[in-house]
């Protein structure tokens, strides 16, 4: 081939080869920029666990099971697994499934209150934040006689949220568990928060537990708020006998309060009151003898203390020395008759 022909084949060759080469460079240049612009495809929006559409398709599916598993335990069962495989965050989801759960461990408690704890305790591990069962813990410690458990359970309770019901299972909790001190603290509350007529029973053993601590004072506080109201009368459903035993507690005390004040006339009508409803009160009697010997009846005094000497307990010495000593002085310092007057004590108190 020609020279001039050679340089013309080889212009050409050149000049396909760089079109092939720019063609191959724009594409590429192209693509990238197109790959640059590109918007990138939407990914899906997570709709809340707890939002209203979740929590009203979650409250369907748990009405389903309620309605289709018929069988309690066969349904607790269920209810448990579908929290287990639940979002955490399904927050409402979640409270609903343990109210539902709760039926089932209520019916359970009612028989079997440990298994009830056990049952509570899966729901507590499958979802710990959920704290709708806290007060069946509560009632299953108690009626399993985990007394400390249960009571550890009400004071977190009542802390958070102070209620006359919760005082009152707290007190019931500590009466079984004979702390004095647990009792003066939600007994006082109670006795603040509900009408004497329905918490007298506890304002009187807030009462004892006062006396016992040499509280005289805020003893006799609740002895007489009680008094007031049935001290004359007796409550509804309570047996007579018990109540008279309760009022004679009552009105010793406060008798006792009015003879250690010197007001012997008011000890002499309370210490009355204590005989009136225990007629072989001793210690009544005797003070009874004491309060008008102080108020210079001494013919008056013979009588109860011939009582308290009859009865023959712990006064009876001393009873039967002021009883002499009394009748001496009214009848010449001589103790002819007494033997009746001690005959008609015991015929009075039906001693033989």
């Amino acid at each position: 081939m020609s020279s001039p022909l050679r340089t013309k084949a080889l212009i050409l060759s050149i000049g396909i080869c760089l079109g092939v080469f720019t063609w191959q460079v724009c594409f590429a240049g192209a693509q990238a920029q197109a790959q640059k612009g590109a918007v990138p495809p939407a990914q899906k929006e997570e709709i809340p666990p707890d939002s209203n559409y979740m929590y009203s398709k979650d409250a369907a599916a748990l009405e389903e099971i309620k309605a289709k598993e018929t069988d309690p335990l066969r349904r607790a069962d269920v209810l448990l697994a579908w929290v287990r495989a639940k979002d955490p965050r399904a927050i409402r989801a979640i409270a609903l499934a343990a109210s539902y759960y709760g039926e089932v461990v209520s019916g359970v408690l009612k028989t079997d209150p440990q298994k009830a704890l056990a049952m509570i305790q899966a729901f507590h591990t499958a979802a710990p934040a959920n704290t709708t069962l806290i007060p069946l813990e509560m009632s299953a410690n108690y009626q399993a006689k985990n007394y400390a458990k249960a009571a550890e359970i009400g004071e977190k309770l009542y802390a958070e949220k102070p209620s006359t019901e919760m005082a009152n299972t707290l007190y019931a909790l500590y009466s079984a568990m004979n702390n004095p001190d647990k009792l003066l603290v939600y007994g006082e509350k109670l006795v603040a928060d509900v009408p004497i007529e329905k918490s007298y029973g506890v304002a009187l053993q807030v009462a004892q537990i006062q006396a016992q601590k040499g509280n005289t004072e805020k003893a006799l506080q609740y002895f007489s708020k009680v008094m007031d109201v049935y001290g004359d009368k007796v409550p509804t459903g309570v047996r007579e006998g018990d109540w008279n035993s309760a009022r004679a507690v009552a009105f010793s005390a406060l008798a006792r309060d009015s003879y250690a004040k010197k007001d012997f006339a008011r000890a002499i009508e309370l210490y009355d009151k204590v005989t009136s409803f225990s007629p072989m009160d001793e210690v009544a009697w005797f003070y009874i003898g004491m309060a008008k010997w102080q108020t210079k009846d001494q013919k008056g005094a013979i009588e109860p203390f011939a009582k308290a000497y009859v009865i023959g307990k712990s006064l009876t010495s001393k009873a039967k020395d002021n009883m002499e000593q009394l009748y001496k002085a009214e009848h010449n310092d001589s103790l002819d008759g007494l033997d009746a007057v001690i005959a008609k004590a015991k015929s009075d108190l039906g001693i033989r």
